[in-house]
């Protein structure tokens, strides 16, 4: 039984800024141009509760361990005027079960970062409970005429592939948390100029809290022949980094790729490593969506992971996964408005490894959603396939 007192922090936050956002002051623009003036809050909080049910066992399915996850996020926004713009995000999020208990420093996974800040904070961490707040967003902005600068705990999402994304040197996030929708931050400075109608320059740094984790780059950006090109290069913690993607299609198919290869410039043992990822997407009349991607990641150990370890992994654009050679397929087909069904299978040569991603979604309504996702690993071992772990998730999702 859940403490009463667990859903008092998880929920108070909610109501008290909810009544604040009643009283704020409003922003006037001019709609279109026209003589009408919409009324644009300066203050706004949005976010959303979710309760997943969490069911993992490896090769003999009657030992089961469950685990259950209260997640809530409460986003604050404040725009004093069209130029500046202010935000905070947090997230909360309660463990509880069998994983918790068993798994050796679960905990430590879940608060796993390398931020200039230590911004999270485990409130409860005993027995088979954790809960955990993390402000993942924490950023000033000011945009005006060709000029962009973010200034804080942001997102600086270079990646331009669905699955891996090489080129994402400040957050890479990993495509198996699929709870994370938002996807890490980063403590940096941004600063991004409009060349002209075609092109731009976009600048960041994060420090680390070495100066052997420190992130910098200069990236640039260009439309050409129909497609978005983009090219970087700086220095990603310790090594010198450069990197290219584009996105753009072929007769209807989505076209992208990216590449980034990194050196090292202060240990001279390490070795030199090359990411590359690319993909095809494409969408039929009959509701049928079809993704198909490949990674090639020359860092990778290609070791097995369980599937505790991977979901909860933290990755880097270096070594962004652990096999050498990768491929990924997924099939999305609507059933009806509502109802959704997807179904895609990772394959590795390595061990002859392949993951198994089902998943199906239901909208109950507006701001209500229901998900049932599996996470299936298989292994060849000894001539024939093994399990390497499953899990089975339930999610229930309140937006609000």
């Amino acid at each position: 039984m859940m403490p009463r007192y667990y859903f008092f922090f998880l929920f108070f936050p909610l109501f008290i800024f909810s009544a604040v956002t009643a009283q704020q002051d409003t922003l006037q623009h001019a709609d279109n141009g026209k003589d009408t003036i919409k009324h644009v809050p300066k203050f706004s909080v949005k976010g959303y509760v979710k309760y997943m049910e969490q069911i993992s066992f490896g090769a003999d399915p009657t030992n089961i361990l469950t685990d259950d996850l209260i997640h809530n996020r409460l986003n604050f926004k404040y725009d004093p005027d069209e130029h500046f713009h202010l935000r905070l995000e947090v997230r909360n999020r309660i463990y509880y079960g069998d994983l918790v208990k068993s798994y050796p420093g679960f905990a430590a996974l879940v608060t796993a970062s390398d931020q200039t800040y230590d911004l999270s904070k485990n409130w409860i961490n005993k027995n088979s409970v954790l809960f955990n707040s993390t402000i993942d967003r924490a950023s000033a902005e000011y945009t005006g005429g060709r000029w962009d600068i973010t200034v804080g705990r942001q997102r600086i999402n270079w990646g331009i592939n669905t699955v891996w994304t090489p080129n994402d040197i400040f957050n890479t996030f990993n495509f198996f948390d699929f709870d994370y929708e938002e996807r890490p931050g980063r403590d940096a400075a941004r600063v991004q100029y409009v060349l002209n109608t075609a092109s731009s320059l976009e600048v960041a740094f994060a420090p680390g809290k070495t100066n052997d984790q420190n992130i910098g780059a200069l990236m640039y950006h260009r439309n050409q022949w129909g497609y978005d090109f983009q090219g970087f290069a700086g220095e990603c913690r310790q090594d010198l980094c450069a990197g290219a993607g584009w996105a753009g299609n072929i007769k209807g198919a989505g076209f992208k790729g990216e590449v980034s290869y990194f050196t090292p410039y202060q240990h001279a043992g390490d070795s030199a490593a090359l990411a590359a990822s690319i993909s095809f997407d494409y969408a039929f009349k009959n509701g049928l969506y079809i993704l198909a991607s490949g990674l090639y990641n020359s860092s990778a150990k290609d070791s097995s992971l369980n599937i505790a370890q991977l979901s909860t992994e933290t990755l880097s654009a270096k070594n962004i996964f652990p096999f050498r050679y990768t491929a990924f397929i997924q099939a999305t087909y609507s059933f009806t408005p509502i109802f959704k069904g997807m179904l895609g299978a990772m394959y590795s040569p390595s061990g002859n490894s392949i993951i198994a991603l089902p998943t199906l979604s239901y909208s109950i309504a507006d701001n209500w959603a229901l998900d049932l996702i599996g996470q299936c690993f298989f292994s060849e071992q000894g001539g024939k396939y093994q399990p390497l772990g499953n899990s089975i998730y339930l999610r229930i999702k309140w937006g609000f």
